[in-house]
């Protein structure tokens, strides 16, 4: 009867050290920003942006606790600006193992940050 205590304490001892919360898909929720010098990281004074981004779900990836719903967004240096002229799915199926909300994505990115939100002129996804 003690042998049977003490590996069922080890064996829930064990489960709760390598649990995790279970809800998320994603492996790591920190975005490290890529050192390359196409990466843009900052807006332009006009409000101009272009080059490379780091883009996924506003909601899901970036933090964005003021969106209801899975969005487009990007990563201009520490800031994040929701997309406008390009959609979350347009860019394939926003909950596939690759898609925005559960994978960070490399976009060549040109347009406008308009009054916080980045309108998009052109938005194509780099290779991996």
């Amino acid at each position: 009867m003690k042998l049977f205590t003490i590996v069922t304490f080890c064996f829930i001892l064990s489960q709760s050290l390598y649990a995790g919360c279970g809800s998320c898909k994603v492996s790591s929720k920190n975005v490290v920003q890529a050192a390359s010098p196409n990466f843009a990281t900052t807006v332009s004074k006009d409000g101009s942006v272009k080059g490379l981004v780091l883009a996924s779900c506003g909601m899901c990836n970036f933090g964005m606790k003021n969106q209801r719903s899975c969005s487009l967004a990007i990563q201009v240096g520490e800031d994040v600006y929701p997309v406008s002229g390009s959609k979350i799915d347009e860019h394939g199926d926003s909950h596939a193992k690759d898609g925005f909300c559960n994978a960070v994505r490399v976009a060549d990115i040109e347009g406008k940050v308009v009054k916080g939100v980045f309108e998009s002129k052109e938005f194509a996804l780099t290779k991996n």
